[in-house]
């Protein structure tokens, strides 16, 4: 219930931001926006690659976080059923079956999307200035935007391969910032960076579960000490590429708050310097008393692990006696 209930939640936040991301189904009646198809708010352009995009990194962070939990107590020698079956469903079924790979395809469809809304953000994405006529896009892999002299300096591409995973054309380039006056650019170094740091995760995850089917087939996935230190290493970097994910996402929306009709600017309420640090320290001082108790408890709930159950304990024992 607590899932489904957090899935129902993520439909309306998602379908909010959405609407902010690309609006549809409104009118502006005496500078107010008023909605006049709510089935067209709701199911904007953007909010259904969005949901599954945010839905999927859920279940991918959750079970790289569980696989986490389920390496430590492999590796303190707390080794039962219960914690095999733990980190076995967290790498294989997860993991490599369903949401690694399902997300790399949600994520290409949502790229595509997000250029035909909002081309400055993948500019910013990719760092991508200028274009050379006639030619494809290089996808930089590394590098270091300058937004004063506008380029990515010591970048590391690789030629016309952001035209194809974005136009499915090498020929055909993607939109580039130098397009675009430099008021309506939302900050390259963040973006780029937030992005990479989201896809860097995402490949070691990709990498995180081949390696776990190859070690099952081996029969050393339980008990390879590199892997599953790796396993527990990994434990937060799917919370790392969430926050990753939505800053590329905010960020990159920015100057503005709704796409094409309220800038960030012109969205800023009218209170006090007083009333604002009062607002922020309680919010600050609330969040990490609930964030704070929430850690304990989950860090304790981990240490305590997994207990099998009395029918698991007797299948180990007949499984032991069986081979002995």
């Amino acid at each position: 219930m607590v899932a489904l209930g957090t899935i129902v939640s993520t439909f309306w936040i998602l379908a909010s931001n959405s609407w902010m991301q690309t609006p549809q189904g409104h009118e502006i009646i005496n500078g107010v926006v008023i909605p006049v198809d709510w089935f067209a708010v709701i199911f904007n352009p953007s909010f259904p690659y969005r949901l599954f995009h945010m839905t999927l990194a859920a279940f991918v962070s959750t079970a790289v976080f569980i696989g986490a939990s389920a390496a430590w107590h492999l590796l303190k020698g707390n080794d039962n059923s219960a914690v095999r079956k733990m980190f076995s469903m967290s790498m294989w079924m997860w993991m490599l079956l369903f949401s690694v790979p399902l997300q790399t395809f949600v994520g290409d469809l949502h790229g595509i999307n997000t250029m035909k809304y909002q081309p400055v953000k993948v500019a910013a994405i990719e760092g991508n200035w200028e274009n050379i006529p006639g030619q494809g896009t290089p996808l930089i892999l590394f590098g270091l935007p300058n937004m004063e002299k506008e380029t990515t300096e010591y970048s590391i591409a690789i030629p016309n391969l952001a035209s194809i995973i974005l136009n499915h054309d090498k020929n055909k380039p993607i939109p580039a910032l130098k397009d675009y006056p430099p008021e309506d650019r939302p900050n390259v170094s963040v973006v780029f960076w937030s992005f990479r740091v989201m896809v860097g995760i995402g490949i070691l995850m990709l990498i995180q579960s081949v390696i776990s089917v190859w070690l099952r087939k081996k029969n050393k996935l339980y008990t390879s000490k590199k892997f599953l230190t790796f396993s527990l290493l990994m434990g937060p970097t799917g919370l790392i590429a969430l926050l990753a994910g939505w800053f590329t996402t905010e960020v990159g929306r920015q100057p503005w708050i709704v796409q094409g009709l309220m800038k960030t600017s012109d969205a800023v309420t009218d209170h006090s310097p007083l009333f604002m640090s009062v607002s922020l320290l309680t919010f600050i001082v609330v969040y990490c008393a609930v964030f704070g108790f929430g850690y304990y408890y989950m860090m304790q709930k981990i240490k305590e692990g997994v207990i099998p159950t009395i029918e698991q304990n007797a299948h180990k024992k007949l499984s032991i006696s069986g081979r002995i």
